[in-house]
C-alpha cells in the first residue's frame, strides 16, 4: 500500500508549477497524473489531516459529484465523510488512468478506475470496492487546483468488521 504522500512534499511540487502558458501538453499531462496520484495518497489516511488540503488543492468552487461547492461548503462535505469512514484507502487501478488535456482551456482531465477500502472501527463497518474516477485540474491560476471531482460506484461491497 502506498503511504500518504508528505503535505510538505505535494505543496511544494504543486506550488512550484508553472502556469499551463509555460508547460507543453506532455508536462500538463504528466503534472495532471501526478497529482491525481498523489492526491488519493493524501486522503488515503486514517486521519481528519486531508481537510486542510482543500485551499492548497481545490478552486475557490468546485463541481464535486454533480454539484456546485465552495471551498467551506466542500470542506463540510469532506469532514462528514471523513467522520463516517476515519479509515481510508484509495488507488488508481494500474494501467486505468487516462489523461486528456486542452490547452486553450489549461484544464486536464483524468479518468481512471480507483480500488477503495474505507471502514470505520467504532461501528464495526467497512465497505470496499471499485468506482470510476475523474479529477478536473486548471492550470490557469499560479498552481493548479481541482475544479471538478466525480465518478461513479462499479462494485462495493459492505461488510462488518471484527475487532
Amino acid at each position: 500500500m502506498l503511504k500518504p504522500a508528505s503535505p510538505l512534499i505535494f505543496a511544494a511540487a504543486i506550488a512550484s508549477a508553472p502556469s499551463a502558458q509555460a508547460l507543453g501538453l506532455d508536462e500538463m499531462r504528466v503534472r495532471t497524473a501526478f497529482f491525481a496520484t498523489h492526491y488519493l495518497q493524501i486522503w488515503s489516511s486514517d486521519n481528519a489531516a486531508p481537510i486542510v488540503r482543500v485551499p492548497d488543492m481545490y478552486a475557490r468552487t468546485v463541481t464535486f459529484y454533480g454539484r456546485r461547492y465552495t471551498q467551506d461548503q466542500l470542506i463540510a462535505e469532506k469532514r462528514r465523510a471523513i467522520q463516517h469512514w476515519p479509515s481510508r484507502r484509495y488507488v488508481h487501478r494500474p494501467g486505468t488512468m487516462q489523461v486528456t488535456c486542452n490547452m486553450p482551456a489549461q484544464r486536464c482531465v483524468t479518468r481512471s478506475i480507483i480500488d477503495f477500502e474505507v471502514s470505520n472501527s467504532r461501528r464495526h463497518a467497512a465497505k470496499r470496492g471499485s468506482a470510476k474516477f475523474d479529477l478536473g485540474i486548471s492550470f490557469a491560476e499560479q498552481s493548479p487546483r481541482i475544479v471538478h471531482e466525480g465518478g461513479g460506484s462499479l462494485s462495493s461491497r459492505r461488510f462488518r468488521r471484527r475487532t
